[in-house]
């Protein structure tokens, strides 16, 4: 900026010594000679006091401070508290409960399991009881009946004694582990027709006892009724 000014200040000063220059080549020629004589007094010249020199003041240097701009502070903004829905939601899952419950629940099922192997297991031999009594009512019965003799009737049937007496047993066992009131009642009334019948097999082929008409007769009756029992219960009809 000051060699700036500088600059103006030369470029002032010559400028006029140019135009002075010019000035005082535009005057007339003046002859000496023809100019009066003027006698000065003497005088002591004192030094001109000096001009005082424009000092040119340099121009005010506009200094441009750039302001920081002022740091954006992110600030945090306060998170939406969660209701109490989103609270459970956020909450840690708990497993044992359900550990638990399905441990219960395995369990439950095997019980189920093994209370349903149990009763498949009963049924199967209930009905292998059920075929012996059919084949007993209507097989051995009718062939023990069929014999000419009272003493080939009593061979028969006591030939067979121990098969029937297995038969026996085995519903006896059912009724003693029947699962449920249903199986007892079917394996009760099952043992009870076969006891029955057996009773009035052994009563008819006896040879002891009255041998008169109305005897036999009365045998032959409660044989043939026992007979229908067992029949009724092997198709599922009510007592």
């Amino acid at each position: 900026m000051r060699r700036a000014v500088r600059i103006i200040v030369a470029g002032t000063v010559g400028t006029a010594l140019v135009f002075g220059t010019a000035a005082c080549d535009s005057l007339p020629d003046i002859d000496p000679s023809r100019l009066p004589s003027i006698s000065l007094p003497t005088r002591t010249t004192d030094a001109p006091d000096p001009e005082p020199t424009e000092t040119a003041e340099p121009a005010p240097v506009e200094t441009v401070t750039e302001e920081a701009a002022p740091e954006e502070t992110e600030q945090a903004t306060p998170e939406p508290s969660a209701s109490p829905e989103e609270a459970a939601d956020e909450e840690p899952f708990v497993w044992w409960p359900w550990a638990i419950a399905a441990l219960v629940l395995l369990v439950l099922l095997i019980i189920w399991a093994r209370a349903a192997s149990k009763r498949r297991a009963w049924d199967r031999r209930l009905a292998t009881a059920r075929a012996e009594m059919s084949w007993l009512e209507d097989s051995l019965v009718p062939q023990v009946l069929a014999k000419p003799s009272a003493a080939e009737a009593a061979a028969l049937w006591q030939s067979a004694k121990p098969r029937v007496l297995a038969a026996d047993q085995e519903l006896h066992a059912l009724h003693e582990a029947a699962p449920g009131d249903k199986r007892l009642a079917s394996a009760m009334r099952a043992k009870d027709v076969l006891n029955a019948l057996v009773d009035a097999v052994d009563a008819d082929t006896s040879t002891e006892g009255a041998t008169d008409a109305d005897s036999l007769r009365a045998r032959r009756a409660a044989l043939d009724k026992a007979r229908a029992d067992v029949r009724s219960y092997l198709r599922g009809e009510p007592a």
